[in-house]
């Protein structure tokens, strides 16, 4: 009876696949994806590839893609709301080949169970930006990439929950990581992921043994933090937008010590839009970075970067080619005149009748004062408002800097230079 049933099932099944509307999809994705030969965005527009886009569709269920066509190159799902992944998503009794890509982002994903993804073995790209997950539940799984055999790319730009503190997702990370055995993985995103340090964790990337690329930009890191010397393959990390002021000795011997042994081949290291400080702290990097034209540590484009702070106060918003002076500031005397304090062992006082004028000459100075404050502050205000237009397009551009999440469209020109993409 039991086979009986499972039969009939299976039956049904394909019979609802055999189902195609108008869409080229099965009549199980209501109308509202699409499917058939196409461009991808993934591969830079080469070739056509068969694809199953369902992109804003408003779905709050994945249950139609246990009918995903068993000949897709390409699955787009993204924009809906599935805040859980149910295990085996796709169908088990199919072995899609064919799929290389998977794009599941944007879907307030917030738990992947560890038997979500099966028959994925051929997928070369996974890409979960811009989701909600959650890896530190006593309930998640480490194994929630592990039937992705030969995967090469996995995206996770902005795709960790803002609810819980990085530092404890990271040791969650390098669990996945191991427990996934992702031994072909080349390229990594970790973009726009609030992390402030990898220090505590500093060997999460060493589950990772065929790592080319590390990206790590639009995040809060300081330094350079995290081990590299067990990635024998890596060539280009990523750090741009970060809140560097300047790499540590750690930092910067670790990345030449690890280009000692290479052959031919660089290191590329990317650190625009920091908030670098050019003073005398900042000597050993300034130095460093002089020196990396002719090392194995090619830090791109680093004479195109610029001072945010520094000393002398000339340095700053000076183009970091045009340095040659590094001072140390005087502490708390930084463009302030030193104010005459006289010898305790001088006889000299002051008279009554000066002290009464120097305190009636400060009052009405400090009434002035105070007064021209007011004045000058109301009338920035007022300003601002009548102006208000002007002044909001003025303070946006840097406002969404401050607190953008930037929401990638493509992925080509994400990852390294042309001269050195996979």
């Amino acid at each position: 009876m039991a086979m009986k049933f499972l039969i009939i099932s299976v039956a049904l099944l394909a019979a609802c696949e055999a189902i195609i509307d108008e869409t080229g999809c099965p009549d199980a994705f209501k109308k509202r994806c699409h499917c058939g030969m196409a461009f991808s965005t993934y591969d830079n527009f080469k070739e056509r590839k068969f694809t199953v886009n369902c992109t804003n569709t408003g779905f709050s269920s994945a249950d139609m893609l246990t009918y995903l066509p068993e000949h897709t190159e390409v699955l787009i799902f993204t924009g809906n709301t599935i805040e859980t992944l149910p295990a085996n998503i796709l169908d088990n009794f199919k072995e899609y080949e064919n799929l290389e890509t998977i794009d599941m982002s944007n879907n307030d994903i917030r738990f992947i169970q560890g038997k979500t993804f099966h028959k994925v073995y051929n997928v070369r790209t996974l890409i979960l930006n811009h989701n909600d997950i959650d890896i530190t539940e006593d309930k998640a799984r480490p194994r929630i990439f592990s039937n992705f055999e030969n995967l090469e790319r996995l995206h996770l730009t902005n795709a960790f929950t803002e609810k819980v503190n990085a530092s404890l997702y990271l040791q969650n990370l390098e669990d996945v990581f191991y427990e996934s055995d992702l031994e072909c993985l080349k390229v990594l995103h970790l973009e726009q992921n609030e992390i402030r340090s990898i220090g505590n964790n500093e060997k999460v990337f060493c589950q990772l043994p065929d790592l080319e690329q590390l990206l790590l930009g639009d995040n809060r890191l300081q330094d350079l933090d995290f081990r590299i010397d067990c990635l024998p393959n890596l060539r280009y990390i990523d750090l741009e937008r970060n809140m560097i002021s300047r790499l540590s000795k750690p930092a910067m011997s670790k990345l030449d010590n690890f280009t000692k042994n290479k052959n031919n081949s660089k290191l590329q290291v990317k650190l625009s839009d920091n908030p670098f400080n050019c003073d005398c702290r900042a000597s050993d990097f300034y130095h460093w970075l002089k020196s990396s034209k002719s090392s194995k540590v090619d830090v791109i484009d680093w004479d195109k970067y610029d001072c945010i702070d520094g000393y002398p106060q000339e340095n700053v918003g000076l183009n970091f080619s045009m340095v040659h002076d590094l001072r140390c500031p005087e502490t708390g005397t930084s463009n302030v005149v030193k104010k005459h304090v006289p010898d305790p062992s001088s006889s000299y006082q002051y008279s009554k009748e000066s002290s009464e004028h120097i305190a009636r000459h400060s009052s009405v100075t400090i009434g002035v004062l105070a007064f021209f404050l007011v004045f000058t502050t109301s009338m920035l205000f007022a300003v601002a408002y009548f102006q208000r237009q002007k002044v909001k397009g003025i303070i946006m551009p840097y406002w969404d800097f401050i607190t953008r999440k930037i929401g990638y469209v493509g992925i080509s020109n994400e990852e390294a230079p042309q001269e050195v993409n996979v």
